[in-house]
């Protein structure tokens, strides 16, 4: 049929295509990313002159969360009218967002890293962040330890407390 080489040659030419497709898409990304950063400079050089400088940064940042407000409402809304067609009750804006991370794991780690950069300026508001998570983590470990325990009679969070001691 085919000889080795023949094999390790279709094989190199496919890594080579996935590379080289790799690296066309992160091209494109920073070539994305780069535009848009240019369009936001452009907009504050051209309203500089009539709202001032404090002014113009105002707006093009107004404008950056405008766009991330109606990207992550698009995201969420895409999710509600696919699951309201089903005949299913409306979920809740909580039940919506679980979804959404569950559905965009990419999207959710991108926008927790994006919240950890604002948390790196303020020690409280970290402090905040690091405490829920661990208290998520605790009650998620201690809501596990009761449905292995007792499976059929104790609502979790129910008679021990959320870290495990007495």
């Amino acid at each position: 049929m085919f000889s080795r080489q023949e094999i390790e040659g279709l094989l190199r030419k496919a890594l080579a295509a996935l590379i080289g497709g790799l690296l066309v898409f992160a091209l494109l990304a920073a070539l994305l990313i780069a535009g848009l950063v240019l369009v936001l400079w452009a907009i504050t050089a051209g309203l500089t002159p009539y709202i001032g400088q404090a002014g113009a940064l105002a707006v093009s940042g107004g404008l950056c969360f405008l766009a991330l407000g109606l990207f992550f409402w698009r995201l969420i809304s895409a999710r509600v009218t696919s699951s309201s067609e089903e005949g299913e009750r409306s979920p809740t804006l909580r039940e919506r967002i679980e979804n959404t991370i569950r559905d965009n794991p990419l999207e959710a780690a991108l926008g927790a890293f994006a919240l950890g950069l604002f948390g790196q300026a303020d020690a409280r508001f970290r402090a905040l962040v690091l405490q829920s998570g661990v208290a998520f983590m605790r009650q998620a470990k201690a809501e596990s330890a009761a449905a292995s325990a007792d499976p059929a009679g104790v609502e979790p969070g129910e008679g021990m407390p959320l870290g495990g001691e007495p």
